[in-house]
């Protein structure tokens, strides 16, 4: 049963690195994993030849080259075996992935800097390590396109497989040295005022716009991301207060005719939203940005805070090297692993106590 139990769950974690790495597999990658699965099914074959040569031969234990302690042992052994094999050969894909993922960026960005400007905005949606003259470039591309459908095109760049907008998480902009999956920031990190308005304008520019399920669906899982706690400043959501949400909240009550069910489920999802940031698009932003006791240090990342309950308020730089204190808002409880991590980085704090966050060396 043990030995059935070890194949089983070796050809699991098979398949979930498969369906991870289906594009990025190497031929080492796949070596190490063919040797996991050999040393699993090794415990089991020899387990059904030693119960062949007992059961149906009639074989004594004692006549039989494996006791059934050695399989056991075996069994373990190749077990321990199997999973530092499977490790291994995650940590040669997961290397050679990143490696691959750094030379794309890389041969990107020389083409852009070239001349290749219908490449600019690749590089702000793909390099966590854009900066305002790599986002300036993507502008100048999206400004010099007249046609809204050219331009709306240039923006699928920045959704998720064209359904969100994508996100960085902390780590890669240098704010974190943990990877945490519940925090996301979208992959904008500069000049978010005119990118925000820009991207709503020419969504609502095209005369097919929130007719669709999917255009509705798409649209309710922007506006999910479109809030400080997804590292948008507030002046960038506050322009899109003033100057876009007034017409998307009016298109969208604008209803072609008789509408299905689920569209309208859909728009009210998508008004109760808009709604919300109209009334309070500072939410997710945290308190205001509190005073440091001293000069920060040229280059602190953020500004800290021990709440009066234990709580730790972080208001970070919208990346390592660029933007304001505040422009990120991190909270954490006492309870979360988080908490205990950035406490090694910060030191002991007591409550009420402010204190600038030094920059850190990523893992």
């Amino acid at each position: 049963m043990l030995a059935v139990i070890l194949v089983g769950t070796l050809l699991l974690a098979l398949a979930l690195s498969s369906a991870s790495h289906r594009r990025g597999r190497r031929l080492l990658h796949w070596g190490l994993n063919g040797l996991a699965l050999l040393l699993a099914v090794l415990p089991l074959g020899l387990t059904l030849w030693v119960g062949y040569r007992h059961f149906l031969l009639g074989r004594s234990w004692g006549s039989v080259p494996l006791s059934l302690g050695l399989l056991l042992g075996v069994g373990v052994v190749c077990a321990g075996a199997s999973l530092l094999l499977l490790v291994a050969g995650e940590w040669v894909s997961g290397f050679g992935t990143a490696g691959q993922g750094q030379r794309r960026r890389a041969e990107i960005r020389e083409k852009v800097e070239g001349g290749r400007l219908d490449l600019a905005c690749h590089v702000v949606a793909t390099d966590p390590d854009a900066t305002p003259e790599d986002m300036r470039r993507c502008r100048t591309r999206i400004e010099s396109l007249t046609d809204p459908k050219a331009r709306w095109a240039a923006f699928q760049l920045f959704l998720e497989r064209h359904f969100e907008l994508k996100t960085w998480h902390p780590q890669e902009v240098g704010l974190s040295r943990y990877w945490d999956l519940n925090e996301g920031l979208v992959v904008v990190r500069h000049d978010q005022e005119w990118f925000l308005r820009t991207f709503y304008e020419t969504w609502l520019a095209q005369p097919e716009a929130f007719q669709s399920l999917e255009d509705l669906e798409r649209l309710q899982a922007c506006l999910r991301r479109t809030t400080r706690s997804f590292g948008w400043t507030l002046a960038a959501l506050e322009g899109l207060r003033t100057q876009i949400l007034p017409e998307l909240l009016q298109r969208l009550e604008t209803r072609p005719g008789r509408s299905r069910p689920d569209k309208e489920a859909l728009r009210d999802a998508s008004r109760k939203r808009i709604a919300t940031l109209l009334e309070t698009p500072e939410a997710g932003g945290g308190p205001p940005v509190p005073s440091l006791p001293d000069a920060p240090a040229p280059d602190a990342i953020g500004v800290a805070r021990m709440g009066d309950d234990d709580t730790l308020h972080l208001w970070m730089r919208a990346t390592a090297t660029h933007g304001q204190f505040g422009d990120v808002y991190f909270c954490f409880a006492r309870e979360l692993a988080e908490y205990n991590g950035w406490m090694t980085v910060l030191g002991p704090m007591r409550r009420g106590q402010v204190r600038g966050v030094p920059p850190f060396k990523l893992p």
